[in-house]
């Protein structure tokens, strides 16, 4: 190898070796685990609502809410419970899910809005990491959002 190219071969393995360096630590540095961000187990809430996944959504709760849901599953009965977590997503055209934010006691705090054919209804999510996943703990009443203009009104009709 000539002296000229020397210098470009050494600039190009370093550079080579910056990326794959980088790219191996951003990999290991992922989390793993399912639910990693606050607001991930509101989508798991909503995946296991439209699959009719009782315990996918017994699972998305933290003590003592879930204990609640469970005594409510036993009530009803399997499939009445499905039926019933199945109807609560149904009549939902959109969900916006808003950045989470902490609260004072140490929960994240996930605000969810839900938009209905003739409404929006706004809801908190208490969020807490137990173990590896996250929870919800807690969920404050729902605050109706009169719309102006419903929701599949024909632009034509405006």
């Amino acid at each position: 190898m000539r002296k000229e190219q020397v210098l470009p071969a050494i600039v190009t393995i370093a550079i080579l070796s910056a990326v794959v360096l980088w790219t191996s630590l951003r990999s290991n540095n992922e989390p793993t685990q399912k639910n990693s961000k606050p607001d991930e187990v509101v989508w798991a809430l909503v995946r296991s609502c439209r699959e009719g996944d009782v315990e996918g959504y017994l699972n998305c709760f933290g003590s003592p809410m879930k204990e609640k849901l469970e005594r409510s599953l036993k009530e009803q009965g399997s499939e009445k419970f499905r039926s019933y977590i199945q109807q609560l997503i149904v009549p939902v055209k959109g969900i916006a899910v808003f950045e989470p934010k902490r609260n004072a006691q140490g929960n994240w705090q996930v605000v969810v809005e839900f938009v209905f054919s003739d409404r929006t209804e706004r809801q908190v999510f208490l969020v807490r990491k137990i173990g590896n996943e996250w929870k919800i703990v807690g969920v404050e009443s729902s605050k109706p959002v009169p719309v102006l203009i419903p929701y599949g009104t024909p632009v034509k009709g405006l």
